[in-house]
């Protein structure tokens, strides 16, 4: 069981520092559910209660068997961490009710020591592997009363340091980015107080990267390393070096969830834009930094840390890269968390669809899984560069060749999802037939594919399932988080997600549905969006018009003396405000020589001018708006130009004053350029929609055409197979006729000798009767001759 220590307590300190009574409700919160915090949603329950609190040091390879010393541990949020990384944990905090919070969390620990003091108090022999100074340096007067307070606090800090120890120390830049483009001063919860270096009233300080770097020194100490936590220090979600806070863009969204802000420019653009001058470092919402007795010490190995703590526990993990950027580790922050892993290598090297797709090979070494860094561009940054680039097409061209990779002839199935799926994902079904797929992966994000070699290599598999999942859900997962993470909703809507897709817009609730209980009901996603205070635009162009609009109006008005309007005959008034609007006197010599006017109700401003009553001893029998864009009901004349102008036609012989009574509704100078660029989004929409259609029907027609020539090609060759059989027919009729008359020409020579033969054969036969009688005659003759 936890120790509370305390015999060094003087309880003259505890109201130092306190919170106030929701420190009792803090008790009483303790032990309980750890997820309490996220369904109470109040701050100070967010802030001491949420486990994301650890992510500032739960991948930080502390030691094996080390000792840590905790200064100004408060409720506990890290200590319970430290607890199951090291061997020693002492917790020091000023407050005792802060430490009862702290004990009562913890006391499970046998390794815990909680001490309720100032910090200054426990034995100087106590010594320690580490020693965490988590947002506690700014409070340094409070607690030391010196010139130089925050030198002091580390110089008495680091006496309970070994020799090779570390201090890991986290505190706020006070020039971070944030506190440019609206947030408050975390501790003052004023606007621009430490950009404005503080006043003297306000005790606590944070420091920019320099100054922080001159107090480390000052103490006699080495800041071995800088770590840029984001979006900062309390609730990292992501953990950037020196070699990665200028090379890598943020993933994940800055909620301010302590008190509301003012969004005064895109901070995700400016941020590229110091990342691009190399000098992101300089303005990083919060610094973590080890500290050394002596430069000796090494560095840790880890170049970019990513942390997904914000699930269900055996779902924790986070993703680091070494220095060398050689290879990109996978770990889990909790014993339950190591099956998840051993699932997700069981995949490596897993093929998708028509074997282009493919996950990386991983190595497991019995803690954590090794892949192999990539530098290639990822998909995503493909996709990106098109879109930036305007170009809808070469988007589509680009995700549609990964889509037909993966779908690759998959068939269209309608089929109901199984009992596992719906276990996961709920029993909503589909209303269209999809192409379902054993064992996939629903994680293909285009951040998570790089192209190699023409091959796409998936390097985060960690959403595998065996049961059927339709692809076109694992699709519309990767649109969605484009989409949301970098607002691109103007650039593709959700009738071109349909089209990309083939899918209804009832498919599209049905994938909502089993996104939501995915996120919620399986991963157990605790979305800081649903805790996060107001960003409230403020847009500086409007304020400014504004105060001139409340406090300066001048109009113009130049008189035409017969040739024409010029620079050297006008008249410039101040217009005074009235409970309508303004009213503007012009009594000029020269209006009575005038035959024109021509009024400039204010320069330099897109405006609404509505003209409201002309009061004047001239006749004014014309109004002309000259450059307006038309007219708005109830606010007059529009004009997205800067030098809005009215032409006033009338008798002014003899006139003495022209007095106009006007309203004006100053407009955002972008208001023009906007609506047209509306308009030509939406021609660019049309005309895509209409190239796509077009596409579509040249494909169909080229099958047409494919299948017409096809056709063709087949008839021709029947054709010449049939004249050439006619033509054969042709020849052997020919030959028959020729072979009939030769048959008939021969028939009648056969007949011929028919004839002659037969005539022969007669005379044949006469001599052969002559013959025989001569015989017989000869004979009775020889006889006779005999008998003789």
């Amino acid at each position: 069981m936890a120790k509370l220590n305390l015999d060094y307590y003087d309880s003259s300190t505890d109201e130092v520092y306190s919170d106030g009574d929701i420190e009792y409700e803090l008790l009483q919160l303790a032990g309980q559910d750890e997820d309490n915090w996220y369904n109470d949603g109040r701050w100070p329950v967010i802030y001491h209660m949420s486990p994301l609190r650890q992510n500032i040091l739960n991948w930080f390879p502390f030691k094996k068997d080390c000792s840590v010393l905790e200064i100004g541990a408060g409720c506990g949020a890290l200590t319970g961490l430290f607890c199951e990384k090291a061997s020693r944990v002492v917790a020091v905090e000023l407050t005792k009710r802060r430490a009862d919070v702290n004990f009562h969390r913890h006391k499970h620990y046998n390794n815990l020591e909680v001490v309720v003091c100032d910090f200054q108090s426990i034995p100087i022999e106590w010594k320690f592997d580490y020693v965490i100074i988590n947002g506690v340096l700014e409070y340094a007067s409070y607690m030391v009363e010196s010139n130089d307070p925050y030198v002091d606090f580390l110089e008495k800090s680091v006496k309970h340091l070994e020799d090779n120890g570390r201090i890991l120390l986290a505190i706020e830049n006070r020039l971070g980015l944030k506190y440019f483009s609206g947030s408050k001063e975390d501790h003052t919860g004023k606007y621009f107080s430490g950009l404005n270096n503080y006043t003297s009233e306000e005790k606590v300080r944070t420091f920019s990267k320099q100054e922080l770097i001159g107090i480390i020194e000052k103490a006699g100490l080495f800041p071995t390393k800088f770590y840029y936590p984001y979006p900062d220090y309390k609730f990292p979600a992501e953990i950037f070096t020196d070699t990665t806070i200028s090379t890598m863009v943020p993933t994940v969204a800055d909620y301010p969830l302590d008190m509301p802000r003012v969004k005064l420019f895109d901070e995700n653009k400016v941020y590229q834009s110091l990342m691009q001058l190399n000098i992101m470092d300089k303005f990083a919402n919060s610094y973590l930094v080890e500290i050394s007795k002596t430069m000796e010490v090494s560095q840790t190995d880890l170049s970019y840390v990513k942390i997904s703590a914000n699930r269900n526990k055996r779902f924790r993990i986070c993703t680091y890269v070494d220095n060398d950027k050689k290879f990109v580790y996978k770990k889990a922050l909790n014993p339950m968390g190591c099956d998840h892993l051993i699932q997700m290598h069981e995949k490596n090297n897993q093929i998708y669809g028509n074997g282009n797709i493919k996950n990386i090979s991983s190595e497991w070494d019995g803690q954590k899984i090794i892949f192999p860094y990539i530098s290639e561009k990822s998909l995503e940054e493909v996709l990106l560069s098109e879109i930036r680039k305007g170009n809808f097409m070469g988007f589509l061209t680009e995700f549609e060749r990964f889509r037909d990779k993966l779908y690759n002839d998959i068939n269209l199935q309608n089929k109901q999802s199984t009992v596992e799926f719906q276990k996961i994902f709920g029993d909503m079904n589909p209303q269209q037939a999809l192409r379902w797929v054993q064992d996939a992966n629903i994680d293909l994000i285009s951040g998570n594919i790089f192209i190699t070699n023409g091959m796409y290599s998936v390097i985060d598999y960690e959403w595998h399932f065996s049961f059927k999942i339709p692809q076109e859900f694992v699709l519309w997962r990767m649109l969605m988080q484009l989409m949301n993470e970098y607002n691109l909703s103007a650039f593709m809507n959700k009738s071109y997600i349909y089209k990309l897709l083939e899918i209804t817009a009832e498919t599209e609730s049905c994938f909502s549905n089993w996104e939501e209980n995915f996120a919620k009901n399986y991963v157990g996603i605790k979305d800081l969006y649903y805790l996060s205070e107001d960003i409230i635009p403020i847009d500086i162009e409007k304020a400014a018009l504004q105060y001139l609009n409340e406090n300066s109006l001048e109009s113009t008005v130049f008189y035409d003396l017969g040739e024409g309007f010029s620079d050297s005959n006008y008249e410039r008034r101040k217009a005074e405000p009235t409970e309508s609007g303004f009213v503007v006197t012009f009594s000029n010599e020269e209006l009575k020589f005038a035959h024109k006017l021509r009024w400039d109700p204010l320069e330099g401003m897109a405006s609404c001018i509505n003209i409201q009553q002309i009061e004047t001893d001239a006749t004014v029998y014309e109004i002309i708006p000259i450059n307006s864009e038309g007219y708005i009901e109830d606010k007059g004349y529009e004009f997205f130009t800067f030098d809005p102008q009215f032409e006033l036609s009338g008798i002014f012989e003899n006139a003495s004053y022209l007095k106009v009574f006007f309203s004006c509704v100053v407009l955002d100078w972008t208001t023009g350029y906007q609506k047209k660029e509306e308009e030509n989004n939406q021609y660019r929409r049309e005309l895509d929609e209409h190239v796509l259609i077009n596409q579509k029907l040249e494909t169909e027609l080229n099958s047409v055409r494919n299948k017409h020539s096809s056709v063709q090609e087949r008839l021709d060759k029947e054709l010449d197979q049939l004249n050439k059989a006619q033509t054969e027919l042709k020849e052997t009729r020919t030959e028959l006729v020729l072979k009939k008359e030769e048959l008939d020409r021969v028939l009648s020579e056969l007949n011929k000798k028919q004839d002659e033969l037969n005539f022969i054969l007669t005379q044949m036969d006469e001599r052969r009767l002559k013959t025989a009688v001569k015989v017989l005659l000869r004979g009775q003759i020889a006889r006779r001759k005999a008998d003789e």
